[in-house]
């Protein structure tokens, strides 16, 4: 694949290609119509070979061309995949990022349930430790009216003896 920065030398090689192959034949075609002293062919075969020239340069003129659009459209296609890329990789580090900020804020929660928690096991603790108290203060008073009510009773039995 040609990059399309490399586009305008591709078409410029092709063109300086067609440019000194064919205007250099062509002038040495016409030369050696003219001068056909110095060499040994003869003007017949000049002439055909400057006819196939005239035969064979148009094709290559429209493959040149046609070269030129193709490599054009291949790097249009080319910038077009680049761009899709990118967007889908900016749509992937956008759905990343959210994810990323899901699990900051989970995190936070789970933080913020785990301080909860601890809080209501302290409360707790404190409630049971302060629910065993007020348990043992009745089981004393209980106790001490008990003893309370054994003593009256002594005391009511020993005078009543």
């Amino acid at each position: 694949m040609i990059k399309s920065s490399n586009l305008n030398s591709v078409i410029n090689q092709l063109d300086a290609d067609r440019a000194a192959s064919g205007e250099s034949t062509i002038n040495n075609n016409h030369a050696q119509l003219f001068d056909t002293d110095g060499n040994e062919c003869s003007l017949a075969a000049l002439q055909l070979s400057h006819g196939i020239l005239q035969i064979a340069e148009p094709p290559l003129q429209r493959s040149r061309l046609q070269l030129k659009e193709l490599i054009g459209k291949q790097n249009k296609i080319y910038i077009d995949l680049s761009k899709e890329k990118f967007k889908l990789d900016c749509s992937e580090v956008a759905k990343l990022n959210d994810m990323m900020n899901d699990v900051k804020r989970y995190k936070d929660k789970l933080r913020r349930i785990k301080k909860e928690m601890q809080n209501i096991y302290q409360r707790t603790k404190v409630l049971k430790k302060r629910a065993a108290n007020v348990a043992s203060c009745k089981q004393r008073d209980f106790q001490r009216k008990l003893d309370k009510q054994q003593q009256e009773e002594s005391l009511i039995g020993s005078q009543s003896h």
